[in-house]
């Protein structure tokens, strides 16, 4: 189980690193220039689209890999870290969204 706890926290890192472009703006609106000092994170707008797909990616073979090697694991198990790897999903899908949402926001 650690090669995948190692997977799920590295997807959602990726994930992060996608989204980071687009977070300044928020911060900016929200809470004025204080937050200016997170402008050098819109120079990673380039790479949005390979950390998005690099997150979802090991995401898949995190639970790949777990799928494998829990054939003979408790029916109770087994059914929580599906419901942890969900969660996940659910939270890395919502950080992958977020920068086209908040763009409907921004733009009215």
């Amino acid at each position: 189980m650690r090669k995948e706890v190692v997977g799920i926290i590295t997807a959602l890192i990726s994930a992060l690193f996608a989204t980071a472009c687009c977070l300044p703006p928020l911060l900016f609106l929200l809470f004025g220039i204080s937050f200016g000092f997170l402008g050098f994170l819109e120079s990673l707008t380039p790479f949005r689209i390979p950390l998005s797909l690099l997150s979802l990616g090991i995401l898949y073979l995190s639970y790949r890999a777990y799928t494998k090697q829990c054939l003979t694991c408790e029916l109770t198990k087994r059914k929580q870290n599906r419901m942890i790897y969900a969660v996940v999903f659910v939270i890395i899908i919502g950080l992958l969204i977020y920068p086209e949402v908040a763009n409907i926001f921004f733009e009215e």
